[in-house]
């Protein structure tokens, strides 16, 4: 067995989303780049280039 490193994503990063993630009023598809505006107890928040945000997506909703 070999360890590996966390991949460390911090709040301000630039990163990718790695599946379609679902809010009430639309969706970022996957792929997508996004900021991380923010990091809760149930994962990212995350903002476009446009300004649309979605909250607590997840752990693994994103890679950089």
């Amino acid at each position: 067995m070999a360890y590996v490193k966390n991949n460390n994503i911090d709040t301000g990063d630039w990163v990718y989303t790695t599946r379609k993630i679902d809010s009430m009023c639309g969706y970022f598809e996957k792929g997508t780049k996004v900021k991380v505006i923010g990091i809760g107890h149930r994962g990212y928040n995350l903002r476009d280039e446009y300004g649309n945000e979605i909250i607590e997506t997840g752990f693994d909703s994103v890679k950089k």
